[in-house]
């Protein structure tokens, strides 16, 4: 994105942030703040200057409430989750501007909008949490290969562009694990209801990237404090510190100059106006 462009997306993200953060004040649906975010609030008061997303933790009973709101939000905005078509992040949720179009992949054709991501926390015991991160990883990797969707442009443009490797893991998509989508499905489920079922001593985010730095001593989240986020104040666990020393030890300090960058991709974005997956396409082969 151009410099205005970011602009323009940094503050209609905000703008998603705080009818997000009015929706859960409105029906009392506890959230956190998280990864990234956590750190802007506290060490920029605001979103990180190079960031373009928002990210926040639900305790699971908070999530699934969450979820019962789906198609009930008021204003321009909605819930998205897997009961959406072609939606491919499994177990974490949406909040999302419907009067935005953000297709993110190619490969997997959804369109969401300007959103929030939410992650639910689930509790498990300390000795067991790896393990179970572990089976939920290799069950929710292979649907997620199985769920992509490659065109033969792309197939075509990496052959062209010579990048041999990305062509044979998109081919390893189509032809191994596509095939296997059902029993995949099966094996995530599982895997899914027995972490729904878990209890323990500790909070784990399971969908975080951080696998064995993302399992919380339930104590940090036991209660909540009120931190600046541009315009607004956003929940945080009284914790914060311990959890983002925990992930990413020194977050006081800024990574280097080569490392602030987003890492999200936008495939297609219109900030004004809702498209479909149709008319984008016919928009990108008028534009060819």
């Amino acid at each position: 994105m151009n410099e205005d462009l970011n602009k323009e997306f940094r503050l209609k993200l905000i703008e998603t942030f705080r009818a997000f953060d009015a929706f859960c004040k409105r029906h009392q649906i506890q959230y956190y703040t998280a990864g990234g975010t956590l750190i802007g609030a506290v060490r920029h008061q605001g979103l990180i200057p190079w960031d373009d997303d928002v990210d926040v933790w639900m305790l699971r009973k908070d999530y699934e409430r969450f979820l019962t709101f789906r198609g009930q939000v008021e204003g321009h905005y909605d819930i998205m989750d897997s009961r959406d078509e072609n939606y491919w992040l499994l177990s974490l949720a949406k909040f999302v501007d419907t009067d935005t179009t953000l297709w993110e992949f190619e490969h997997y054709p959804c369109i969401t909008g300007v959103y929030i991501d939410i992650f639910p926390l689930d509790e498990c015991d300390a000795d067991k949490a790896m393990a179970l991160r572990k089976e939920y990883d290799e069950t929710s990797f292979k649907l997620t290969y199985a769920m992509a969707k490659h065109s033969m442009s792309q197939f075509l443009t990496l052959l062209a562009h010579r990048d041999l490797g990305t062509f044979v893991r998109y081919l390893k998509d189509s032809l191994y694990y596509r095939p296997g989508y059902k029993k995949y499905l099966q094996e995530y489920e599982a895997c899914v209801q027995k972490i729904k079922s878990s209890k323990g001593d500790m909070y784990v985010a399971f969908d975080g990237l951080y696998q064995e730095r993302e399992i919380y001593k339930k104590e940090w989240l036991a209660e909540i404090v009120k931190l600046p986020f541009e315009d607004m104040e956003v929940d945080a666990p009284a914790g914060y510190n311990e959890i983002l020393t925990q992930v990413y030890g020194d977050y006081m300090q800024l990574p280097p100059v080569e490392k602030r960058v987003s890492h999200h991709s936008h495939y297609f974005m219109d900030l004004h106006r809702r498209w479909t997956i149709d008319e984008i396409r016919a928009f990108k082969k008028r534009h060819r």
